[in-house]
């Protein structure tokens, strides 16, 4: 396994991106350079710049009427979720990011943007990895929402067609798409549906959040992008009635599992068995117990 390893990161193509930290320092612990493809640091390099690039661009603004319209109907916005509407479609970059833990609220502050949006004669569409979660984009914003592997392979679709010198779509001019969960978008899925955008002179609106679950190929553009271009960022969480539970939540997503494990447990919320089998069992259980019979 040493010798296939040593074979792989001495490959051309392949390079080191963090030097080892403790190389030269008597008695300090072993570290590992990390590395990357030549390919995917070009990948990486590309989508910043035109990220930075674009943040003037002039796409996906709303007529500040219909921004005060869409707010004036969504009354019980808190301050830093219209503060997020307001960044997203006044804003002009042609790459926005929103950094949201669970429960915060995006999807309400994102229904009052796409309002906005709408009566401003832009076109809106969604999209997220997961089917669930596009259909759960499309119903609480308004939105279509499609899965970025389909929208993919539409595109796909799209430019053979041209090629063929057959009619080709595209996204539609000026469109603002909206990623959900865009932390677990992988690199390279990212920078196509950048590109797609760009093509389309429209706006690419990235929602999510880089400490929850990660990417499902090689990722890191989106915890990139919202280092270096100020996202708009939801802190309160307004799903969870519980002071208790959502410093829980807040621990769990900082990584202090042990500490909220002890919150649960102390609320007799959490569950326990033997082994797995049980476990899985209990679940089933509890879940067919509170769900509606078909």
């Amino acid at each position: 396994m040493e010798r296939l390893a040593d074979q792989l990161l001495g490959h051309p193509e392949v390079i080191a991106v963090d030097p080892p930290a403790a190389e030269g320092r008597p008695g300090a612990a072993r570290s590992f350079a990390r590395h990357t493809t030549r390919e995917m640091l070009a990948t990486e390099t590309a989508i910043l710049r035109v990220a930075d690039a674009g943040r003037a661009a002039g796409v996906g603004v709303a007529d500040p009427a219909a921004v005060e319209h869409a707010l004036a109907g969504h009354s019980s916005l808190a301050e830093e979720q219209t503060a997020m509407v307001r960044q997203l479609t006044t804003s002009g970059a042609g790459v926005d990011v929103v950094v949201g833990k669970a429960g915060t609220g995006k999807s309400r502050a994102l229904a009052a943007a796409r309002e906005a949006w709408h009566a401003s004669g832009i076109p809106v569409l969604g999209t997220a990895v997961a089917a669930r979660t596009a259909i759960a984009l499309a119903e609480g914003t308004g939105m279509p929402g499609i899965t970025v592997a389909r929208l993919l392979t539409e595109l796909d679709g799209d430019r053979a067609a041209g090629r063929a010198g057959g009619h080709r779509h595209g996204l539609p001019p000026r469109v603002v798409l909206v990623v959900d969960e865009a932390g677990i978008v992988p690199t390279r899925q990212l920078a196509r549906l950048l590109a797609a955008t760009q093509a389309a002179r429209g706006k690419l609106v990235l929602v999510g959040d880089h400490r929850q679950l990660p990417e499902l190929a090689a990722g890191g553009a989106f915890a990139g992008l919202a280092r270096r271009l100020g996202p708009a960022v939801l802190r309160e969480n307004r799903r969870q009635a519980e002071p208790w539970e959502r410093d829980a939540l807040d621990q769990l997503r900082a990584g202090a599992a042990e500490p909220a494990l002890r919150a649960y447990a102390a609320a007799d919320r959490l569950s326990t068995a033997p082994n797995g089998e049980q476990q899985r069992e209990t679940l089933v259980a509890g879940w067919w117990a509170v769900v509606p019979p078909l």
